[in-house]
């Protein structure tokens, strides 16, 4: 079976803040044909949002399929919090380079 990286697929992948000690992120698709290709290959779980970003499961906080808005919505705690000594993205809106290159098998 062929994979693509989720870059490939989504229209848009992209990460932002979500209080000082979380970090969002929105996965988008235009239609709802690759939406739900990619939503039916379980490529994109809380287990391979922590393995691509080398946390512990437990620390996905949420995980949301919103088949309505051809989205999954996915939010993590922060490594540090914002604004704190060592902390390289303020906004939170560089952090969704690894979810981006999961790989999603595909036909």
């Amino acid at each position: 079976m062929n994979t693509r990286p989720l870059k490939d697929l989504a229209d848009i992948v992209r990460s932002k803040n979500a209080g000082p000690y979380r970090i969002t992120f929105d996965i988008l698709f235009k239609d709802k044909e690759r939406y739900e290709a990619v939503r039916a290959t379980g490529a994109i779980s809380a287990e391979s949002v922590a393995k691509a970003y080398g946390i512990e499961v437990a620390q996905v906080s949420s995980f949301f399929e919103i088949d309505m808005a051809n989205a999954i919505k996915i939010t993590i705690k922060r490594p540090r919090a914002q604004g704190s000594s060592g902390d390289g993205d303020m906004y939170g809106c560089q952090h969704h380079v690894p979810l981006m290159l999961i790989d999603v098998p595909m036909d």
